[in-house]
């Protein structure tokens, strides 16, 4: 514990804390389990759905993906993140087809969700090649309303790796375009097998890094949502982890909930049917 916190000190920067929102979203899936405490809604269509459409350069037909959208945009309106990992542009051998199959996804999704929903793509700053930026910046022209989604998972028990790994994908990503919302995915268990829970100091670490981060906007909690990394023994102790009690707290005094004083403006508040 101390190790990670004598780490964060040297890892944070001074918060800003002005009128920009900072948002938390909640996109985690375990069984009985919901954050609450000022997160905010968030829609994904994940790998095991997108993928297997695109496979080899493929497209599915315009009317099928829309009915896919518009079943996994749950939460019109707030951002819808496509998770297409088959279709990265990491070779410029595949890149050119790669993006009209994203362009063409991004612009039939976008003709049957509410105007100026945003629209983003998981992990595809963090594998984008150097000298393919500007099919990103294609992309992002063919629909404006846009965010980042990097992946900042974890893969070791090492805060300043981690916050590495962070850091190369923001630069990346502000050399992509350095005026969009950066929303970084983070998942309590660890990105390898057996993809267990790690500790809850880490985590709490982490959650105090990203909003000291000027560059990053807010982030997304993601979990439960792959019974291959997170089974039925998984999601029958999910919620009693430490995690989410330590995730609330933290949101608690992050948005000054239930009378509180609020470090950032971002919170989504409950406005009535």
């Amino acid at each position: 514990m101390l190790g990670h916190l004598v780490t964060l000190v040297s890892l944070l920067g001074t918060a800003a804390c002005g009128a920009v929102n900072f948002r938390t979203f909640d996109s985690t899936a375990y069984t009985n389990t919901s954050i609450g405490y000022g997160s905010s809604n968030i829609n994904w269509i994940p790998n095991y759905v997108c993928s297997p459409l695109v496979e080899g350069g493929a497209l599915p037909t315009a009317p099928q993906w829309q009915a896919i959208v518009l079943e996994w945009n749950v939460y019109p309106g707030y951002p819808l993140v496509l998770d297409c990992e088959n279709v990265y542009l990491t070779s410029a051998s595949t890149a050119d087809r790669n993006l009209e199959v994203m362009k063409t996804l991004q612009t039939w999704a976008a003709d049957v969700l509410p105007k100026d929903q945003i629209i983003g793509w998981y992990g595809l700053s963090g594998n984008t090649a150097t000298s393919l930026y500007g099919h990103y910046r294609s992309l992002i022209a063919n629909h404006s309303n846009h965010a980042f989604f990097p992946s900042a998972y974890t893969f070791s028990s090492s805060l300043s790796s981690w916050n590495t790994s962070l850091n190369t994908v923001i630069a990346k990503i502000k050399s992509i375009d350095s005026s969009l919302p950066v929303w970084p995915f983070v998942w309590p268990q660890y990105h390898n097998s057996p993809y267990s829970f790690y500790p809850v100091d880490l985590w709490q670490s982490q959650l105090q890094v990203l909003t000291g981060n000027e560059d990053v906007d807010g982030f997304v909690i993601w979990g439960g949502k792959n019974h291959q990394v997170c089974g039925d023994s998984c999601q029958a102790v999910a919620g009693k982890q430490p995690w989410l009690n330590a995730t609330r707290t933290y949101l608690k005094a992050l948005y000054g909930v239930y009378g509180g004083t609020p470090k950032r403006n971002g919170a989504q508040l409950f406005t009535g049917a």
